[in-house]
């Protein structure tokens, strides 16, 4: 279930949001730390021994780039990409990792825009920003003989925040046992540690953004946005909101929700 929210609308399964976005100026940092060998979903100047993680391109084969919505129409919600509120509130934004000196990314994924976060087994990973947990998934389905992409994340965490921009988190070893969906959490609460479950084959962290479904999907929950240069400023103090790159990919995007929640393997998302 999401949130709503004094100060945003969030899309659920029975309600719909009237959205709108502003252009922002895009702010470019520099890649300051290479992923190491090792990992599944690791960038392609890794070596050649990296696997890739969910090589398949999201399901979006279907989808249309269309301009942004009628602000008066109120689309179904059952079939609507929605996007974020237009301004975001006073919010903090932290690195999801404790240890941000201990950790390195780069500004580039696989197959779809994502970041992973590169660190120790056993790192803690904490929130990275005030909001309300939406998934939590305590158990590593992934099966290799099956390899559904579905479940390719093992243990994560999913994060709808106060900003209304979705953050998931996945590949974890430990999930706090506290955590349960619809709990609030601030930016910078302990999570869990990072850890190999579903398809890794290096210590890491995936980290995606992307503006919340109303129902299960999996392709676009892992990342609809390169997150790197918010990490970047994060890392640096600058609180940098991905909420107007978010919007602008919902608005041009309308139909990706329901393509992604209609994907055969939507329903083990």
């Amino acid at each position: 279930m999401l949130l709503v929210s004094s100060t945003l609308l969030v899309a659920c399964a029975s309600d719909t949001a009237e959205l709108s976005t502003t252009e922002i100026t895009l702010i470019t940092t520099a890649v300051t730390t290479a992923p190491p060998a090792g990992s599944d979903d690791a960038i392609p100047t890794t070596t050649p021994e990296t696997r890739l993680e969910e090589r398949e391109a999201p399901a979006t084969t279907s989808a249309t780039i269309s301009p942004p919505q009628d602000p008066t129409t109120t689309p179904p919600a059952t079939s609507t990409t929605t996007a974020p509120t237009t301004a975001a509130p006073a919010a903090s934004y932290a690195v999801p990792v404790a240890d941000v000196a201990a950790a390195g990314w780069a500004d580039g994924h696989s197959s779809y825009p994502a970041t992973d976060i590169f660190t120790s087994c056993g790192a803690e990973l904490v929130s990275p920003a005030t909001g309300t947990v939406t998934e939590v998934r305590t158990v590593d389905r992934w099966d290799p003989g099956t390899d559904n992409p579905a479940t390719r994340g093992g243990r994560s965490v999913t994060i709808v925040g106060d900003d209304g921009v979705r953050y998931y988190l996945s590949h974890l070893d430990e999930v706090d046992a506290a955590l349960a969906e619809e709990q609030r959490v601030t930016t910078g609460q302990y999570l869990g540690t990072v850890g190999l479950t579903g398809r890794t084959s290096g210590c890491h962290v995936h980290f995606g953004i992307s503006p919340p479904c109303p129902g299960k999907e999996w392709t676009i929950r892992r990342g609809a946005i390169p997150p790197a240069r918010y990490l970047d400023a994060w890392r640096s103090g600058q609180q940098l909101s991905p909420v107007e790159e978010v919007g602008r990919w919902a608005a041009q995007n309308p139909d990706a929700c329901a393509l992604a929640m209609a994907d055969p393997f939507a329903a083990d998302s």
